[in-house]
């Protein structure tokens, strides 16, 4: 027995959903467990496993089509064709036409007329991963050709995607067509990641107000205000504009997740603090005369 294992990850003309692939992950899973030696047929733009068009189909003895919509939809009646040889299965799937019964020799609906079953990605452990905020910065014109935020934009965009981390931008300006942005909702997102990636000064000043780890980026040469404001707070994970690399920023996330700046976030809160004292007090004085 070998089990060729399919979905509409498996089709270049489709973008598949990560409930696609946790399909999969039962299904291969549960092949593991048995015992069964079988494939998963990957569309060629995901860069892994085989392709169903490549294969030969006498190769396998069955056919497992996992979750999505079946019926008479492109691409899913030349893939039961190639494999009119195997046992064709569609498990996890929902029947939008009762013509996709006749492609397979047995169907497990997720949903049809009439039935409804848990979706198989509700099964499995459950991923667990550090989420990053990541605040980039635009190219900041005032500092000339001296701003570096392109380049380093996308060293940190390839670097979350090669590292498969989860994350989600944090944007400070104040207005997002067409509703204003209040701190409010910064902050209460900078409260629910683990660790925070900033271009911005005030992604590293309110991640610290929030007790997270920073990794400090200065898209500046030679360094601006990013790099001011981490002197000012004492905080120690700065990278400058011309070190930012995947190795870099792999080393930077490890000391975030290990622990070892817990103590440096609580001093750099307490310098804020102290500066923000500081400031009242010239302030008040200057009003008193």
């Amino acid at each position: 027995m070998r089990v060729l294992v399919a979905g509409w990850f498996s089709f270049d003309e489709v973008i598949a959903t990560v409930g696609d692939e946790l399909g999969a992950e039962a299904v291969t899973g549960w092949l593991t467990e048995l015992g069964v030696d079988h494939d998963v047929a990957w569309a060629p733009y995901l860069e892994r496993g085989v392709h169903w068009r490549d294969v030969d189909p006498a190769d396998y003895t069955h056919l497992v089509f996992t979750t999505g919509p079946v019926g008479d939809l492109p691409g899913l009646r030349d893939l039961t064709a190639a494999f009119a040889g195997a046992q064709r299965w569609a498990v996890n799937v929902s029947v939008v036409d009762e013509a996709a019964r006749a492609m397979f020799d047995a169907v497990w609906e997720r949903d049809a007329p009439g039935v409804s079953r848990p979706d198989l990605a509700i099964e499995g452990p459950a991923a667990d991963a550090p989420v990053l905020a990541v605040a980039f910065a635009p190219l900041q014109g005032e500092y000339g050709d001296r701003s570096r935020a392109d380049r380093m934009r996308g060293v940190i965009e390839e670097w979350l995607a090669s590292r498969a981390l989860p994350w989600f931008p944090i944007d400070t300006d104040l207005y997002d067509k067409p509703h204003p942005r209040r701190p409010a909702q910064v902050e209460a997102l900078l409260r629910r990641c683990d660790v925070v990636l900033s271009m911005r000064l005030h992604g590293l000043v309110l991640g610290l107000k929030h007790d997270r780890p920073v990794i400090a980026c200065d898209p500046i040469a030679g360094g601006a205000k990013v790099s001011g404001q981490a002197r000012a707070l004492d905080w120690p994970l700065l990278l400058e504009a011309e070190d930012v690399t995947a190795p870099a920023l792999d080393a930077a996330l490890s000391r975030c997740l290990s622990g070892e700046l817990t103590g440096a976030v609580t001093r750099s809160r307490g310098r804020g603090a102290a500066g923000t004292e500081d400031a009242r007090r010239w302030f008040t004085a200057r009003l008193r005369g």
